[in-house]
């Protein structure tokens, strides 16, 4: 089937239906380029150039053996988009995951728990020499060093960060 060059507004609603239609499996290519014409291609210079041509653009769907474009000019290009766009999330919106707060939630409640058990220090008594009390006052102590070295890389992190952000 040949290419069909439509109306900007028929190609939004043939677009639609591209997205809208069940019993097609095919993916939906959309193209976009600006159109230029035999006299040579235009100089981007960072100031605005009032008196210079202005070019349409091009944009194309293919789905299939369905191909349709839309030439659109450029003085209508931001309300063309705006639909444009509006079309497209209302089409992608159903086949997006969605996101999972609570699991987000959970996970920053834990680390921010885990950051601030960092600064408790734990409680190493006085046991015995020998037997249970003694590997239990031992693993404390591990713990308590493994605390304090977590802590000296945090304060080294933030101080480097700090020193960054002033130069």
């Amino acid at each position: 089937m040949p290419q069909q060059l439509v109306s900007p507004e028929e190609f939004l609603t043939k677009l639609e239906g591209c997205f809208s239609d069940p019993s097609s499996s095919s993916s939906v290519w959309l193209t976009h380029k600006r159109l230029t014409y035999n006299e040579g291609d235009v100089q981007m210079d960072d100031e605005e150039n009032e008196d210079g041509p202005e070019y349409e653009v091009l944009i194309r769907c293919t789905q299939g053996d369905n191909k349709f474009s839309a030439k659109i000019p450029a003085s209508s290009l931001s309300t063309f988009h705006a639909t444009y766009g509006s079309l497209l999330k209302s089409s992608f919106a159903p086949l997006m995951r969605k996101r999972d707060k609570k699991k987000e939630k959970l996970r920053a409640e834990k680390l921010t728990k885990k950051r601030r058990e960092v600064y408790v220090d734990l409680e190493v008594g006085q046991a015995g020499k020998r037997g249970k009390g003694r590997r239990q006052r031992q693993r404390k102590i591990k713990a308590q060093k493994k605390k304090e070295a977590e802590r000296e890389r945090i304060e080294s992190q933030s101080n480097a960060q700090k020193a960054s952000g002033e130069s």
